[in-house]
């Protein structure tokens, strides 16, 4: 069997070795540098590819902290050292069961009937390579902190189907890039507003329209199975990250790769493109899910600087930043309430909030934390220190009031007691200070974590619903010329606020039963004349109340009132996410068209002001990509449809929580007749 010695200890001992046992005293070494590695080194495996992921490791720090050459002899000596630490950490005799080792550390919690947790039966539609990226460096690396690498090679042998995985063959563009002055989509929103309005000249025709969009190109990202990096375009050029952390810049029109850039991990969010001189794309601004911020040159994709915002060890970047003028605003989420399913683990310790950064240098100007600092509460029945107050992440982009200059944003629940005044709420800050000027809270009490859906030691007591706002706000003038704050909640309850008066409640509506996943998920969209609703609606919820409404619901800005509404049958009996017809990805308008991805993987564009169906397009199939793998359609959630010019962009493919897997960006071209 496997001789297994504890992640937390390697880390140690690499570290002691590193600073003193070499004799490399810390002073000479830069902060982040040591940071960086020790994170790193904290969840590695041993027994697979450890020196591999050494050199990753150390290549990607040394890309941004060396100053002087003394650096490089120090990495060049540590990867001669650690090699011997590498190769003592694990002996092999036989190879582990994965039934085994799935029954003793997995089942528990994937039998467990909650779409917060897949199934098994889910977890036997992933590849290989996905799995065992979820617990490595993904969201179950600290629930497999004490397997081996070949136990974990192991299960995911054990659950995995058999897949021919290809290797990339990117086809790059000929020529040399240049940019245009084409229409753009340059964040998550389209506007600092987060109205996702985009304004084209388009015809809306009547049903059937097989014609509206025709697929011109698609691109499939190697190695992935979810897709949840919304692209942006500008300049004739479409940029998008990948969940390996490689960011492409694709020609619009063609698809063809300009150039690659890798960062350090998962990029989940969009990318915040910057224009220069003549309105030319001329910065990129993007997190990882390590918690990194970068800024690249958009003609080259070459670093400029990169920055960690957060010291928490599990801050993650879910949302997109925001840029108004010398600030970018990062929103920082968490993978904690993950984590906190393990029994082991001290739950909690995140503080959720916004941080800015100088946009130049990536130094940071203002930090705000929506929770005070955490404390010990108690013990759990493990005898485990539970912290608190905790939680309170901010998923999703902010939006910006330049009238005001105010920050508005969305919040989600604690993790932990007590529970506190801005979770679950909107919020406003001075966007100068990062000063709470007011906040709105929807639900108060809301206490819950990934322990709730397992009944852990970590689950508080009394568990809340988990009603975050995952979408962001959307600042809009009715037609009175008042203005109104309108925000969608994962209850299903819309509210309109008053930006004038403090964030005071105008008008609320209740429009789906709401749910783990929805409710309201991650965006609307709004034009002068309505708020446009899609309702996810997804599975049991403890909370939910109400019939269910998955679809798309039109209602009047300054009233609230339902003007249309159009709810979706799901496609089949049986309790999989091929047959839930609901939206929990964004959608997006243009000229009195609405585009909206479906949970089971159907792209549909309605009439914005009836609410009829004009097209619909089944993702979920096969595609030979412009770069010359063979990419699949599925889920569609996470990031929503992307319009610019007579160009349309959509992701396809969510393999998360049991979802359809897939890895392709699709672009469609816009009859405009």
């Amino acid at each position: 069997m496997i001789k297994k010695t504890s992640s937390a200890s390697t880390a140690r001992r690499f570290m002691r070795a590193f600073t003193h046992d070499l004799r490399f005293p810390e002073y000479f070494l830069d902060d982040h540098f040591l940071s960086t590695l020790h994170t790193y080194f904290l969840y590695l495996r041993p027994g697979i590819s450890i020196l591999e992921k050494v050199f990753i490791t150390v290549s990607h720090t040394l890309s941004e902290v060396i100053s002087n050459q003394s650096l490089v002899r120090v990495a060049v000596v540590f990867l001669a050292t650690f090699s011997s630490y590498a190769s003592s950490e694990a002996s092999v005799d036989e190879s582990p069961s994965g039934e085994e080792l799935y029954l003793e550390h997995c089942d528990s919690c994937h039998a467990t009937l909650s779409h917060q947790v897949p199934s098994e039966a889910s977890l036997r539609t992933m590849s290989r390579q996905a799995i065992t990226r979820a617990m490595q460096s993904g969201v179950m690396k600290l629930q497999a902190q004490n397997l081996s690498g070949l136990e974990i090679d192991a299960i995911a042998r054990y659950l995995s189907i058999e897949l021919v995985t290809e290797v990339s063959s990117d086809v790059s563009c000929d020529g040399v890039q240049e940019f245009s002055l084409e229409p753009s989509w340059l964040g998550w929103g389209n506007s600092q507003t987060n109205d996702r309005a985009q304004q084209i000249e388009l015809n809306e025709s009547s049903p059937p329209n097989p014609q509206l969009l025709e697929l011109a190109w698609t691109f499939a990202v190697p190695g992935a199975d979810r897709m949840r990096s919304q692209p942006t375009v500008g300049g004739g050029v479409v940029f998008i990250g990948s969940q390996s952390g490689s960011v492409y810049a694709l020609d619009a029109k063609l698809g063809c790769v300009w150039w690659t850039f890798n960062a350090l991990s998962e990029v989940r969010g969009s990318i915040a493109v910057e224009l220069g001189e003549e309105d030319l794309p001329e910065s990129l601004y993007f997190g990882d899910f390590q918690g990194h911020i970068y800024k690249l040159e958009a003609l080259t994709g070459r670093l400029v600087w990169r920055r960690r915002v957060d010291p928490h060890p599990l801050t993650t970047i879910t949302g997109s930043p925001v840029l108004y003028e010398e600030n970018l605003f990062i929103p920082l989420s968490s993978t904690e309430i993950v984590a906190a399913i393990n029994s082991d683990y001290e739950c909690c310790t995140f503080r959720g909030g916004i941080v800015a950064v100088d946009k130049a240098s990536g130094e940071t100007n203002w930090r705000l934390h929506l929770v005070d600092e955490p404390h010990r509460q108690d013990s759990t029945d493990s005898d485990v220190s539970f912290w608190g107050p905790s939680g309170v992440p901010v998923w999703s982009s902010p939006t910006i009031d330049e009238k005001r200059k105010l920050l508005y944003f969305g919040t989600g629940q604690n993790y932990s007691p007590p529970a506190t005044a801005m979770s679950d709420a909107i919020v406003a800050a001075d966007i100068s200070t990062g000063r709470v000027v007011w906040h709105t809270q929807a639900t108060s009490g809301d206490m819950w974590n990934g322990a709730c859906v397992t009944n852990g030691s970590n689950c508080p007591m009394p568990s809340g619903p988990d009603f975050d706002f995952g979408a962001p706000p959307i600042l809009v003038s009715g037609k009175s010329g008042s203005d109104y704050l309108l925000a969608g909640q994962k209850s299903g309850m819309v509210f309109a606020l008053d930006p004038s008066n403090e964030g005071r409640i105008l008008w609320s509506k209740k429009i789906g039963r709401g749910g783990h996943h929805g409710g309201i998920h991650w965006g609307m969209a709004a034009d002068e004349h309505a708020l446009y609703v899609p309702i996810a609606d997804i599975g049991e919820h403890p909370f939910a109340k109400g019939d269910r409404r998955p679809g798309i619901h039109a209602l009047d800005i300054e009233t609230g009132a339902v003007l249309w509404s159009h709810a979706e049958e799901n496609t089949c009996s049986q309790d999989s996410f091929e047959c839930f017809a609901g939206f929990s990805a964004p959608i997006s308008i243009s000229s009195g068209i609405l585009f909206a991805g479906g949970i089971n993987g159907i792209f549909h564009a309605y009439s914005s002001s009836t609410g009829a169906k004009l097209w619909k397009f089944d993702t979920r199939r096969e595609y030979r990509s412009v770069n010359q793998l063979t990419g699949k359609g599925g889920t569609i959630d996470g990031s929503g449809p992307v319009i610019a010019g007579d160009m349309l962009y959509l992701n396809s493919g969510y393999g998360r929580y049991g979802k359809l897997e897939g890895n392709v960006l699709l672009a469609f071209s816009i009859s405009k007749d």
